[in-house]
């Protein structure tokens, strides 16, 4: 393509930082080298007959009124006016400015791009709406060509199309060009009619998911990596995007999860989060790796986790938006054992909490379980359950204070540094320090095969020494 090729090469297959032109032009990096013969315009009009020929000129959401989408079109004319225009762009027959491109910021001629050839910038109806006066956002040869290659790029997920992106090329890259070998493979089976489908049914879960695919395939890479998911949708009077942001603390965390020390128990964790509209009365079995749903004829049926697992799940909700799982952690700490060393590490890189904190915390929960009983074990998990304020806790603190010192040991349990620059600092949630403690306590007497009976916290009560 490249002896052939009336654009600038490199330009067509650089990076330039932008998700939307980056998924286009890796595409079209694929496609020249598995057709090496075709030359820009030939690849150009390639995708223009899978568009107009196998997806009915289904581009709605990306191209508004564009050539392809024109619906006072016929499918030959879609064709022809696709070619024309592009021929004329590559030929700088098109009306154009000499300029800076507001992609990539290099100095080139320049041509107005709207929202029938470029994702989400404008109409060029409305001049007003760009710098200058433009007659649309002024951008090279090299992107709008790009952009054209978009549609093999992305999915559809909830309505609206979803492109994945990272600070790691090859993860963006990877992204992209899956997209194009599914449809690839969609064309040769004869299956394909239109974009992708995203089989997740939010977008923390679609982040996920392709995480996992990333881990497959750069076991050793991108360790600090960040990632975005773009939702969004062109189509209409209401064109909108969200982003969905997964940080690369998120993205280390969740790594770890993965590792073999930690990967089962962890997915046996979130599998219990799973949920969706279309059943009712969810519960995960731990034997058979199924959720047992309840449907709305009141029929049992088994899910498989190949079917699970692109649900909605409010663990990965949560991670996403950067909102505490302690708490779901201090729960399922209650029946089931959750990693100290994972529950530390999240702490540590998610929650930013501090070392001096974390192994504070755990050296109480020794404390406690050295010198209380099985029986006196039970009712106290069942005084801190109970605990709804931060003085209650205060108060419980104190009383581990005085068992220390009655115990005779000469070093304090906790020093007035510690209770207040550690336990109870003004950065920190107390009911997320309790629940700490809680989940260190409760994985303890896992570890040692201790079961207590522990009653349900009572809102109203305040805390009682057993001495009061």
């Amino acid at each position: 393509m490249r002896d052939m090729c009336q654009a600038d090469y490199d330009a067509l297959i650089a990076p330039t930082g932008d998700p939307f032109v980056d998924a286009g032009g890796f595409v079209l990096e694929k496609l020249s080298q598995l057709f090496p013969e075709k030359d820009i315009l030939e690849l150009i009009m390639w995708v223009t007959d899978i568009y107009v020929d196998k997806w009915n000129a289904g581009l709605n959401a990306l191209f508004l009124n564009s050539k392809i989408t024109q619906p006072s079109f016929k499918e030959q004319r879609k064709k022809e006016e696709t070619r024309r225009y592009f021929q004329d762009l590559l030929d700088d027959k098109q009306c154009h400015e000499i300029g800076f491109c507001r992609i990539t910021g290099r100095k080139v001629k320049l041509f107005a791009a709207g929202r029938d050839n470029s994702v989400l910038t404008g109409s060029r109806k409305f001049a007003n709406f760009h710098h200058g006066f433009d007659a649309g956002i002024m951008l090279s040869k090299e992107v709008l060509i790009k952009y054209h290659f978009l549609p093999l790029a992305c999915e559809s997920l909830l309505g609206h199309i979803c492109v994945i992106s990272s600070n790691n090329v090859n993860t963006s890259r990877m992204y992209a060009t899956n997209c194009l070998e599914r449809n690839l493979a969609n064309i040769s089976k004869g299956v394909s009619d239109g974009i992708l489908k995203n089989k997740s049914r939010s977008a923390g879960t679609a982040l996920f998911r392709f995480l996992d695919q990333v881990f497959v395939n750069y076991s050793q890479e991108g360790y600090g990596e960040s990632m975005t998911l773009y939702h969004f949708t062109n189509f209409g009077a209401s064109p909108d995007m969200q982003m969905f942001v997964l940080p690369f603390p998120v993205f280390r965390f969740y790594r770890e999860t993965q590792n073999r020390k930690y990967k089962e128990s962890w997915n046996r964790f979130v599998a219990h989060y799973y949920r969706t509209k279309d059943y009712k009365k969810f519960e995960y079995d731990d034997a058979s790796t199924f959720i047992q749903v309840t449907d709305k004829n009141n029929r049992q049926i088994e899910i498989s986790q190949q079917e699970y697992g692109y649900w909605t799940n409010a663990i990965y909700n949560k991670l996403l938006l950067g909102n505490s799982i302690v708490c779901d952690i201090r729960k399922w700490s209650e029946e089931k054992e959750f990693d100290l060393m994972l529950l530390f590490d999240y702490l540590l890189n998610i929650r930013n909490m501090k070392r001096e904190t974390i192994e504070k915390i755990n050296q109480i929960a020794d404390f406690i379980l050295q010198i209380h009983s099985d029986l006196s074990i039970g009712k106290l998990l069942t005084r801190l359950n109970g605990i709804k304020s931060a003085y209650l806790l205060r108060r419980f603190i104190l009383k581990i204070v005085e068992e220390n010192y009655k115990q005779g040991n000469e070093l304090p349990i906790i020093t007035v540094q510690e209770y207040t620059d550690y336990l109870f600092p003004d950065t920190s949630l107390w009911s997320e320090t309790r629940d700490i403690l809680l989940i260190c306590l409760y994985q303890k007497l896992h570890e040692k095969n201790i079961h207590v009976e522990v009653e349900d916290g009572d809102d109203d009560n305040d805390f009682v020494d057993d001495n009061d």
